[in-house]
């Protein structure tokens, strides 16, 4: 075969996917056609393989979220969540430890999305479905797995009341009873006097009457000594026959005064205080508390705290026993008694904890971010606040006989037996209602509708209200029938509505329903509205349990543009009024994503950009938010990722770069097939940024596909900065010419038919940053993308690269081929891989292909690869590929020799 006659088109510019422009008229090294392959230099691979990292987990889920979390010791744990609510670790490197495992706080949704973020040692979670929060926000610190936030205490100390009259206790005789030296007073007493320091002390009848008087008690040596401060001489003194006295001195002033309680987690959450309760002391009384809530089922309280307002004042304090301060800390879950005295200058000067009742606990959200030592959540579902312990995470009565419900509701009188509580797996506490077989009412608990325990309205008057609560059977003892019942109730207006659940629907894990509880109240809210929870028609001893209780406008079922930020260096505090941002609240898009750039915050909503800093001042809700863009934004929760000083956003319109500036669309090429994303179910996209080797991949639902199903690829190698990614599109139109060029030195897009509902770059043990992908095939499998793996997890992956179509107009010139049919004769190129490369050539578009020969691979390839092809076409393009599992292909050179067609140029006719 001969090539004498032929003029030789070499193509050594191997571009990317462009789809925006019509393949006939594509210059010279762009691609009309290509799927699973990759760029480098000068040259186009098949894609790295799909590496099955993990034995596949049992059930075959998909895997949803995929993250890095670094512990303080710098320790890496793979964190992966699968679509049946499993959470796993890979705690032990090469294993997967499901995380959520067992009872307590565990349970998370099916179907649920993660985004998190790493702050102060710990990962904080949020479920979504890509749009809004399913399920509570959690934290992970390598060993617990908590909920984020939570309400405090239910109800107050029981009561609270004047101590007792002191006891008196007798001062040794003289001389050893009463001491001075060096201006430092030792009494002794004849038994154990049970005081402390800090206390204060009235000794009486001491001989040497310089000894009488009140004192503070700076140290108890021993059970019977204490020590004071006292100027004077030195002096040894004692009672007479028991004359000298030791009694405390209570420093409590006389009247009104309120108590309150609040619990601490493990994590070092302060939770909201519980309503307080209010007490007249007589003055020279300590106080006595009794009925201290308790946790019970609360695994994450490790104290409880007790806090006072001063006489007739209305702050409360809290003093925590350093520098002899009383001891308002109760550091145990235990004690549910304690008798207590401080003056109002000692509590006055200890720690103000009004900004506690401020907190709110926080809902469950789409986002989570970590900006300025706060932590920011977006997506939330939307609650009315001020029920008390609708979650039952604030403790139950502690004592007692009979029912004792949870702290902040009361048992009904008649319908409330045969209930008690139930230790949930979604966080804390729970409600467990127990039938005994026949149809009345059981387990009812009621609590205000109408006010709260401040007196402020909780539910208003012509507002439609629905009502979300999670239920499950008792696994040890199911109930089989009857009916579950949220309702609003009032006597006065004969008002008994609500979601009705039936037993017969719930399984042995908790699900979540959904129904209205009131069309509305008209024309005012009843003073006897109460909020009831109660079942009927259970069988014997069969059991339910009810979790997690959430009223919310029915109008109004997410707080769409707020974003909800902590306080400074305290994660789990959400102030209800100065943690609040309120983004573009009435331009009618949802917050979607947020990023950090350049100490920056960027919110994202669906069709627009909003941006704010941290002033060093103020709080989050008096921070500036500016306009960045009113015209890219995102529908996914995944939708942004950052790169190299820059972010990439997923908009319906194109994938954008932004950097500070404008965003810039960088997608142009391949805008027909980003069309045809399935945007109905757009939130479940994501992008990712694989700094590593310098891609950004978008893992998008095609239509009609409801979850992601293909990865869009672009290859940024070569570009430095987000100005070049913007400006190096895969064709330009020369200044020069006005015809279309392609350049080497561009961004190169190409589709990847890879199913994955996750993505993450995630840091191994060996030092280095892989790639990760979550299935999205129902599979069970996590992926590594590998450049050593040649197929997908076994399957062969189909990667193919289609030339332009040649020669390009300018070509022909050059060429002396003119402008009419062509004779291909030979087709030259430089290819190593394994396997057969398969060529097919085009004549002047996709829908008439030639099959050619296919050429044996090898890797190095010692030699161009030939075939004669004698192809009659005006234009001709050529793709090349392989289709076995094992087999892959690295291109970097082709030439096409070619000649007018010696026998008819033109056909004279169509």
């Amino acid at each position: 075969m001969s090539v004498l006659g032929t003029s030789d088109a070499p193509l050594d510019i191997f571009g990317g996917l462009v789809t925006d422009v019509s393949p006939p008229d594509l210059p010279a090294g762009a691609s009309p056609d290509c799927a699973d392959v990759a760029f480098l230099p000068g040259a186009v691979k098949t894609r790295p393989g799909l590496l099955s990292v993990f034995s596949a987990i049992s059930g075959n889920p998909t895997i949803n979220y995929l993250k890095t979390y670094i512990q303080p010791n710098l320790t890496e744990i793979l964190l992966a969540l699968d679509s049946s609510g499993k959470l796993w670790g890979e705690i032990t490197p090469g294993t997967l430890t499901q995380i959520n495992a067992g009872p307590g706080g565990l349970f998370i949704a099916p179907g649920c999305r993660a985004k998190s973020t790493t702050l102060f040692g710990r990962e904080y979670v949020a479920f979504s479905d890509g749009k809004f929060g399913i399920d509570i926000p959690r934290q992970y610190d390598g060993t617990h797995f908590d909920r984020v936030s939570q309400v405090g205490p239910g109800a107050g100390p029981v009561t609270a009341f004047d101590a007792p009259a002191e006891p008196v206790y007798t001062v040794g005789n003289s001389p050893t009873g009463a001491v001075r030296n060096n201006n430092a007073v030792t009494i002794t007493t004849t038994t154990a006097h049970n005081l402390r320091p800090g206390l204060s002390v009235q000794i009486a009848g001491v001989v040497d009457t310089s000894f009488n008087g009140t004192f503070v008690v700076q140290s108890v040596p021993s059970p019977t000594t204490l020590t004071y401060q006292q100027m004077g001489p030195g002096s040894n003194s004692g009672g007479s026959a028991g004359s000298a006295t030791a009694t405390l001195a209570p420093q409590l002033s006389a009247g009104t005064h309120q108590v309150s309680v609040f619990f601490q987690t493990r994590q070092g959450y302060l939770t909201p205080p519980s309503p307080p309760v209010s007490w007249t002391a007589s003055g020279g009384r300590r106080v006595q508390l009794t009925g201290i809530p308790l946790p019970i089922t609360d695994g994450n309280v490790v104290a409880r705290v007790l806090v006072f307002t001063p006489a007739g004042g209305g702050s409360f304090y809290y003093t925590s026993g350093l520098n002899n301060t009383p001891q308002m800390i109760i550091s145990d879950v235990s004690t549910t008694t304690v008798t207590l005295d401080f003056s109002d200058t000692a509590l006055l000067a200890g720690t103000l904890a009004d900004p506690l009742f401020r907190l709110v606990e926080l809902g469950e959200c789409a986002g989570v971010i970590g900006y300025a030592s706060r932590l920011f959540w977006w997506g939330e579902r939307n609650k009315v606040d001020n029920f008390e312990n609708l979650t039952f995470d604030g403790g139950f009565v502690s004592s007692g006989v009979g029912v004792r419900p949870p702290l902040g509701w009361l048992s009904d009188v008649v319908n409330g037996g045969a209930a008690g509580s139930a230790f949930s797996a979604l966080c804390g506490g729970a409600w467990e209602i127990v039938g005994d077989g026949v149809g009345a009412d059981k387990g009812m608990i009621t609590q205000s509708a109408y006010l709260d325990s401040s007196g402020v309205p909780i539910l208003q008057p012509n507002v439609p209200y629905s009502v979300r609560v999670r239920a499950m059977r008792d696994p040890i003892s199911p109930a089989t029938a009857g009916t579950l019942h949220v309702h609003l109730y009032s006597a006065s207006q004969s008002i008994d509505t609500g979601i009705d659940v039936s037993v017969s629907g719930l399984t042995n894990s908790f699900q979540e329903f959904i129904g209205v509880l009131t069309a509305g109240v008209s024309p005012s809210m009843p003073a006897d509205l109460l909020l009831r929870v109660y079942a009927d028609g259970l069988t014997l001893s069969g059991g339910i349990i009810v979790d997690n209780i959430e009223v919310y406008p029915t109008a109004q079922p997410y707080n769409a543009s707020l974003v909800r930020a902590s306080l400074a260096d305290d994660p789990e505090s959400y102030d209800g009024i100065s943690g609040l941002l309120s983004v573009a609240e009435n331009n009618g898009q949802a917050v979607r994503a947020g990023f950090v750039l350049r100490d920056q915050l960027y919110f994202v909503k669906e069709h627009s950009i909003y941006s704010t800093r941290d002033d060093g001042v103020n709080e989050p809700a008096d921070w500036t938010l500016s306009e960045v863009s009113s015209r890219v934004g995102t529908p996914s929760v995944d939708g942004v990722d950052t790169g190299e000083d820059w972010a990439v956003i997923a908009d319906r319109s194109g994938l954008y770069i932004f950097d500070g500036g404008e965003p810039v669309k960088i997608s142009q090429e391949i805008q027909p097939l980003w069309d045809s994303i399935n945007w109905q179910y757009g939130h479940t996209l994501w992008v990712r940024v694989d700094t590593r080797a310098k891609r950004i991949l978008v893992g998008a639902p095609m239509a009609p596909a409801t979850q992601p199903n293909r990865v869009l690829a672009l290859d940024y190698r070569g570009l430095s900065t987000a100005s070049d990614i913007a400006t190096y599109a895969s064709v330009h139109t020369s200044s020069m010419t006005g015809r279309l060029i392609s350049m080497s030195r561009a961004r190169k897009w190409a589709p990847w038919n890879i199913t994955a509902n996750s993505a993450a770059l995630i840091e191994r043990s060996d030092g280095t940053a892989q790639f990760f992908l979550g299935n999205g095939a129902v599979n069970g499998k996590i992926y590594q993308l590998s450049d050593t793996q040649l197929s997908d997890d076994g399957a062969a992956i189909l990667g193919y690269y289609t030339t332009y179509f040649f020669p390009a107009v300018d070509q022909e010139e050059s060429l002396g081929t003119g402008s009419h049919r062509k004779l291909f004769a030979y087709l030259t190129c430089y290819a190593e891989g394994a396997g057969n490369l398969n060529l097919t050539s085009f004549a002047a578009n996709e829908g008439f292909p030639t099959l050619l020969p296919s050429l044996a691979l090898s890797s190095p390839g010692a030699r161009d690869l030939e075939l004669p092809i004698n192809v009659l076409a005006e234009r001709a393009a050529f793709q090349v590929g392989t289709n076995q599992a094992g087999s892959w292909f690295r291109l970097s050179r082709m030439v096409a020799s070619l000649a007018p067609d010696p026998w008819s140029p033109v056909r004279g006719g169509n």
